[in-house]
């Protein structure tokens, strides 16, 4: 059984990384990552996510070569994974609540995916997307995804081409403590 103390170290040694060796990453491993992705939290369990896995050089290049951010990592991953808000699961009498929380929601998802990146012990990056429409777009037709599709981030995934330390990040300042 792993302890606690397991357990948080590898939430403490998630690190965003940038650079990756050629060693290949199998297709069972990013589908396991992927599943833990869908294993997130969601409002009123809609899971209103979609992923595109992105394994193909060329088109991990175009990514990298896209001018509105730094993605020069796309194109050494091996993996890029990219997580869209889907609009077709905002249907019935709470579309517009889980419209709103899509955000959130495809946050958590991508929070359990890249510490199950930890866990197998590569390295990932999550790049920001969303909320910027020449980026939602730029992805739309680079990758031929449809409308009802929101590109909301990439994760590059791939063996470490760099080690960092485990850190917490914890700063008491911002900390509340009512009692």
């Amino acid at each position: 059984m792993i302890s606690v103390h397991e357990n948080l170290s590898m939430i403490y040694r998630r690190r965003s990384i940038r650079s990756y060796t050629e060693e290949p990453v199998s297709e069972e491993v990013i589908l396991e990552i992927v599943k833990a992705g869908m294993a997130a939290p969601s409002a009123i369990n809609v899971k209103p996510w979609h992923i595109t896995v992105i394994a193909n050089a060329e088109l991990r290049g175009k990514i990298a070569d896209t001018p509105e951010r730094h993605r020069g990592c796309c194109r050494y991953a091996p993996y890029v994974l990219l997580v869209s808000g889907d609009s077709r699961r905002y249907t019935g009498n709470y579309a517009q609540v889980v419209a709103d929380f899509m955000p959130q929601d495809c946050s958590a998802m991508v929070q359990n995916m890249l510490l199950a990146a930890a866990a197998f012990d590569l390295g990932s990056l999550w790049m920001g997307v969303f909320p910027y429409e020449t980026e939602i777009n730029t992805l739309r037709v680079l990758l031929g995804l449809p409308q009802e599709l929101i590109p909301f981030a990439l994760v590059a995934i791939g063996h470490k081409g760099e080690e960092k330390e485990a850190r917490t990040q914890y700063e008491e300042a911002q900390v509340a403590w009512l009692r």
